[in-house]
């Protein structure tokens, strides 16, 4: 099975070839997502690794991997575009334990040289650094041969998917079958594979919920709207509209017929026409206080300041992974943050460990560690300065102490920025997290109201029929 994706990349056409050369830059599973801010991934020199960490590589009209990123803007100044796009990255996942390294970098190479390999200088490039084969695909903006640009238009990427389809089948290997000829983005198909609920899978839930509670198509889109979702089923003139669509708050639509089978407008009709009476779609359950989330809360009661928002946050988060007929009727922003739910754990225990319970405490905080940054950085630079003369002396014992050295400062460097992209998030999220917090309360408070206000007035009405002098 291989999954296949494509995406263009401004910056550094070098940084993207070393990375595609050198898999052991990134180790953590989270490195394939940072692909798509390709100008974040740190940079290494493909020389500095060891041969048996390198990936397989092959390059199609290109001298070698090393003078690639060079040949590539050769390519880009003979014909005057250097500006906009510098590549496209490629990417082809095979399913874990399913090929090994050269057949995918066989199947790599023969997608590479049917699709582009006639016109565009391509590095094709063999990974196993996140516990399955897949290959990556650096591809010149510009063409060698006539000079014009690449571009990839969504028949481009269906072709491609067919080709890869292809040479699979001819190896033997698994494809995603889809009949329907609906598709998952990576995004999902990655989340899907790690366990994580996507997007879909919460409007599918909640759809789910809403058909539960309701016994007319009326009943639906107004359960649905409450729970933070259009339904549009007409166009603007009025007229029926041929998919009908779900829009999420804030979000784009999607369509009723894209989210699956049972999904579509006729189906969920259907569904609804099947309840004999509503149920509720948010049923209470009593909290547990020996699940592995409570912690979160207890400790939040503790705790001060942003690290005690976090904490809640993590629990509340939690408690609609492990109890999602039981939530309560939040929004569907914080609903979709369940995807994220292991970088808010992250962020809470970076809180938990600093100790940092202010906004003003965390800037503070990032402030010191990019000065920390320079100040290494400056410093490595000084190291390689001397690996270089050592080099040129061909003292090679002087020249792996202080590329030990370097390692050492690189590793601690990498570390400090991990740091500060939290600090980073922590500092965007933290208001958004307090306002979901407080929309959680509030529906809360209002579905408590709610639940007074109708017990009162059923025991005003078995009251006031038990006195009326006509009854019986």
């Amino acid at each position: 099975m291989a999954v296949t994706s494509i995406w263009p990349i401004k910056g550094r056409v070098d940084k993207v070839i070393n990375y595609a050369r050198n898999p052991e830059k990134t180790h953590d599973k989270k490195s394939l997502l940072k692909l798509h801010e390709i100008e974040g991934v740190i940079e290494y020199a493909a020389d500095e690794m060891k041969t048996e960490t390198r990936a397989l590589v092959t390059c199609l009209n290109l001298s070698s991997e090393e003078n690639a990123a060079k040949e590539f803007m050769e390519v880009k100044h003979r014909y005057g575009k250097e500006d906009g796009r510098v590549c496209y990255h490629g990417y082809q996942s095979f399913k874990a334990d399913e090929v090994d390294a050269d057949t995918a970098h066989n199947i790599g190479v023969a997608l590479a040289k049917e699709l582009w390999g006639d016109r565009f200088q391509v590095v094709i490039a063999t990974h196993c650094n996140t516990g399955h084969y897949h290959n990556h695909f650096v591809i010149n903006s510009v063409s060698d041969v006539d000079g014009l640009k690449f571009y990839n238009s969504p028949q481009d990427y269906r072709h491609m998917r067919e080709v890869s389809d292809r040479l699979c089948r001819e190896a033997r290997i698994s494809v995603i079958e889809n009949p329907d000829g609906k598709k998952k983005n990576y995004g999902e198909w990655a989340a899907e594979k790690n366990g994580k609920p996507t997007v879909r899978d919460t409007i599918r839930a909640d759809i789910d919920r809403a058909i539960l509670a309701s016994t007319t198509e009326k009943d639906f889109i107004r359960v649905m709207e409450e729970m933070g979702y259009k339904i549009v089923t007409k166009t603007e003139t009025g007229a029926p509209r041929q998919h009908p669509i779900v829009i999420p708050r804030g979000k784009k639509h999607f369509r009723l017929d894209g989210l699956g089978e049972f999904y579509e407008l006729e189906s969920i009709k259907q569904r609804i026409q099947n309840n004999i009476r509503k149920r509720v779609p948010f049923p209470e359950v009593k909290e547990d206080k020996k699940s592995p989330y409570y912690h979160y809360k207890e400790k939040a009661q503790k705790a001060t300041g942003l690290y005690a928002l976090y904490l809640y946050y993590c629990y509340e988060l939690h408690i609609i992974v492990h109890k999602p007929a039981s939530i309560k009727k939040v929004s569907v922003f914080l609903r979709e943050d369940v995807t994220k739910l292991d970088q808010y754990i992250a962020q809470a225990d970076f809180l938990g460990r600093t100790g940092i319970t202010t906004t003003e405490e965390l800037l503070s905080y990032k402030a010191d560690k990019e000065a920390l940054i320079k100040t290494l950085d400056n410093e490595r630079k000084g190291l390689k300065n001397k690996q270089r003369q050592c080099a040129r002396r061909n003292d090679e014992k002087g020249s792996a102490e202080i590329k030990a050295q370097v390692d050492v400062i690189t590793s601690e460097m990498s570390a400090i920025r991990k740091e500060i992209k939290l600090c980073t998030a922590i500092a965007e999220r933290s208001a958004r997290v307090h306002e979901n917090l407080e929309d959680i309360r509030q529906q809360e408070s209002e579905r408590k109201e709610k639940t007074t206000d109708e017990l009162l007035v059923r025991r005003g009405g078995r009251t006031s029929r038990e006195n009326d002098p006509e009854r019986g």
